[in-house]
């Protein structure tokens, strides 16, 4: 089994008007939700063995967030081309990433932008509750995870779709140390 696990960034910074959009940080609530998605990947067994992420400052203080709380022994690659990708780029970069590591990952997390990742987790979300569906298909709030699971051993089928698992937003988890 594969799989996929879409992150969009968590709620950015927008207070300095002259900051590049790639360097904008995360604000006080991102990196909340952020530690709250990391205990969720954590209390659930959601480890990936290969995580690629955006260069933007947002998306690598999201995955900073999330390794303090869910330790993992991933390749980590940052890759300039998902920031702002758009959902059929993305992927092509995940499937690239995946064949080149030296090893075949079973759980793969992209971290990265909108409107690229809730199109791509739309794509991919094949079938699943019609309740998540659902609310998946209204909107991907910053911080959202979407889980792809596909039964398949090789990575490629997942661009066919895949069973959504799990459309997590930040706002149902419980705060830090809660």
């Amino acid at each position: 089994m594969k799989r996929l696990l879409l992150l969009r960034h968590a709620k950015s910074d927008w207070s300095d008007d002259d900051l590049d959009d790639h360097a904008r940080p995360l604000n006080a609530r991102g990196r909340a939700a952020a530690t709250r998605m990391g205990q969720y990947l954590r209390d659930n067994g959601l480890r990936p063995d290969l995580v690629i992420c955006s260069t933007a400052t947002r998306t690598r203080e999201t995955l900073d967030r999330i390794l303090e709380v869910l330790p993992v022994d991933a390749e980590i690659i940052h890759d300039r081309g998902m920031y702002l990708a758009m959902p059929d780029r993305m992927l092509e970069l995940a499937l690239d990433h995946a064949a080149a590591v030296d090893f075949d990952p079973s759980v793969i997390l992209v971290i990265a932008h909108n409107p690229g990742t809730h199109s791509l987790a739309l794509e991919l979300a094949a079938e699943g509750d019609p309740e998540t569906l659902r609310t998946l298909n209204m909107k991907y709030p910053t911080g959202s995870l979407t889980v792809i699971e596909s039964e398949s051993d090789s990575w490629p089928d997942i661009m066919k779709g895949g069973r959504l698992a799990g459309f997590i937003m930040p706002r149902a988890l419980p705060p830090v140390g809660g």
